[in-house]
């Protein structure tokens, strides 16, 4: 299976590609398969202009500007992929009055990533986000999900409810949960992906236990300092 045809493909069901484009989004797999496999500060952008079989060795500069341009080009991709499955399971929570169940909410950030694992049996994107996660985050390298793009509409407006179902653990401490029950999720599916089928949970049961794990995570009352009365 070529990976960066079949990115390429993907994205030609929603609109036409010009060369441009098409030289684009292979960088764009090419970026992201490296970045998850080495980390993203071990990837120089001349090994992605070649992983994505461009002569030209500036490639990554002429149309990202950066490697961090680069990062986030391909959040934007990704997400765009994914919104209209949030969207999708915002509307039918709406219609189900489940706008506060915390499993829903979690359900509607994180099964789209599971779904592309699954079904594509992609983990590519997801090894890069848990190194994003692991490495950048912290830095201050932002997501779409961190400021008004169009490609996380949804996820945004998951992220709230759920800040509001869990009003009680204040701003920082439940973006901090956040983060590492993100991080936790992220890296069951790459263990799942690197495991011998018979030590393996089935990849649904897996998700559904990954849920309820990080519905327990994010839930619990906040930790009491040692000496606290």
């Amino acid at each position: 299976m070529n990976e960066t045809t079949d990115a390429i493909d993907a994205v030609e069901l929603q609109q036409p590609l010009g060369k441009s484009e098409r030289t684009r989004i292979a960088l764009i797999v090419a970026a992201e398969r490296l970045f998850g496999d080495f980390g993203i500060d071990a990837v120089g952008l001349r090994a992605i202009s070649e992983a994505a079989q461009q002569k030209n060795n500036n490639a990554v500069q002429y149309h990202f500007g950066s490697k961090l341009g680069l990062l986030s080009a391909i959040f934007e991709l990704r997400e765009g992929q994914l919104q209209h499955q949030r969207q999708e399971m915002l509307e039918l929570a709406e219609v189900q009055g489940r706008l506060g169940d915390l499993r829903w909410l979690l359900r509607i950030c994180f099964e789209p990533n599971f779904r592309l694992y699954r079904d594509q049996r992609d983990i590519s994107y997801i090894k890069l986000h848990a190194a994003y996660l692991t490495t950048h985050r912290p830095k201050g390298v932002q997501h779409p999900v961190d400021y008004d793009s169009p490609n996380t509409v949804a996820f945004r407006r998951a992220i709230r409810l759920l800040g509001q179902r869990l009003e009680f653990l204040g701003r920082r401490r439940f973006w901090l949960r956040l983060e590492s029950v993100g991080s936790m999720f992220l890296n069951a599916l790459i263990q799942h992906s690197g495991r011998k089928e018979e030590a393996n949970l089935p990849i649904d049961e897996l998700f559904e236990d990954c849920l309820e794990m990080m519905a327990a995570a994010l839930s619990a009352p906040p930790g009491q300092h040692v000496g606290d009365n």
